[in-house]
């Protein structure tokens, strides 16, 4: 696909581009719609801490998950799920404001892994 449809607006604060490496082919259309969800729940965060939000790893293909020492059925594979930093927020003041979140959450010292299974899921 072109530059310009990794560049599309998905919310008014993130564009499909922040969750895709450059290397990798545009995912499947199942892919770009969990993306899409993803990124709306984002955005909810995004207005909440009024502060830019990074994304360290969005999608990935499955060769660069294999590659990162991904889990096998990692929901990153899916485009369930982002390895995120709240600009200025350190990620324990992160992961205590998202204690309810719906889906999965895993907590880091310096990031923070949230994905939109359909459960709820812990993990350090």
């Amino acid at each position: 696909m072109t530059e310009d449809r990794r560049n599309i607006a998905l919310t008014p604060h993130f564009k499909l581009s922040e969750f895709l490496r450059k290397e990798d082919p545009m995912p499947a259309a199942g892919v770009l719609q969990n993306i899409e969800r993803l990124a709306n729940r984002l955005q909810v965060i995004r207005e909440v801490f009024n502060r830019p939000i990074l994304i360290n790893s969005g999608y990935r293909s499955k060769a660069h998950n294999q590659a990162v020492g991904g889990a096998s059925h990692s929901q990153h594979l899916d485009g369930l799920a982002a390895d995120i930093v709240v600009a200025g927020v350190p990620a324990k003041t992160v992961q205590q404001f998202l204690q309810n979140w719906s889906g999965g959450m895993g907590c880091y010292q310096y990031y923070t892994h949230l994905d939109i299974r359909p459960e709820k899921a812990r993990w350090t």
